[in-house]
């Protein structure tokens, strides 16, 4: 099972994470749009669509203006999740010496790791209590239930499952898994030479836990992220075609 999840899984995941994300991606760029469906006030230009898109994106600004209840869970949770990912490439690839190695003349060896765990810990911490936050709104609020689906509710107890073995073994020390343990696993993988699981039965979990995440994440509403990426770029295109009957109104931003 160890050889199975830690050697061979792997590849077969990131197969059809590719995969399922390169045919969502094909599905939506094969169907066509018959009206121009962009939204005034129209963006002057493809850099002042590509700002403007950004800036939604980087604020939730649609959840924070129709939405507060929402956004109260929903971007920190995001926000905490960007920076769990970064901290993981970053800290396994650099030991924890990321900070030292920006700031070498100000920051030791020995504080880049203590801010390294540090700051895991604290996203960790605010990633959970979002999530725990989003589920229960799925519960308490009326028409949030209503239109949530069995699939809503499961992927949020996978994810509170994923971070919450990862906070584990950020606060419990018998269960942590050091920087360079992880980086020769990960390492093995990316070369194409795998090497066998550390022997931590709670990475094992948390690890199996995120590759079942990644695997269903195309073929799920996991995969919004690409979404409105692919809806804002529908809505907030530059177009300069004056609207008939509104003269003089407001085209661009």
């Amino acid at each position: 099972m160890r050889l199975f999840v830690g050697q061979i899984l792997p590849y077969i995941t990131v197969a059809i994470l590719l995969g399922g994300i390169t045919w969502r991606i094909w599905r939506w760029m094969i169907g066509r749009i018959v009206f121009n469906i962009t939204l005034a006030p129209y963006p002057s230009s493809w850099l002042a669509a590509a700002g403007w898109i950004l800036w939604q994106i980087a604020t939730f600004w649609n959840i924070f203006k129709f939405d507060r209840s929402l956004w109260v869970g929903a971007w920190p949770m995001h926000v905490a999740l960007a920076a769990i990912g970064g901290g993981h490439v970053l800290g396994v690839y650099t030991l924890g010496m990321q900070f030292h190695l920006l700031l070498p003349w100000l920051v030791t060896e020995h504080q880049s790791e203590a801010a390294s765990n540090a700051l895991g810990t604290t996203f960790g911490i605010i990633f959970f209590v979002a999530l725990l936050y989003l589920l229960y709104r799925r519960f308490a609020i009326e028409k949030v239930r209503a239109i949530s689906a069995t699939s809503d509710y499961l992927h949020l107890v996978l994810l509170l499952l994923i971070v919450g073995i990862g906070d584990y073994m950020r606060l419990v020390h018998s269960a942590s898994l050091h920087y360079d343990e992880a980086r020769v696993f990960m390492a093995g993988l990316f070369t194409f030479n795998p090497q066998p699981l550390p022997e931590n039965w709670y990475f094992f979990f948390h690890f199996l836990l995120v590759q079942i995440m990644l695997i269903i994440f195309p073929f799920s509403k996991l995969m919004h992220p690409f979404g409105i990426l692919w809806n804002r770029w529908i809505y907030n295109r530059p177009y300069e075609r004056p609207p008939v009957g509104l003269p003089g109104i407001k085209l661009t931003l």
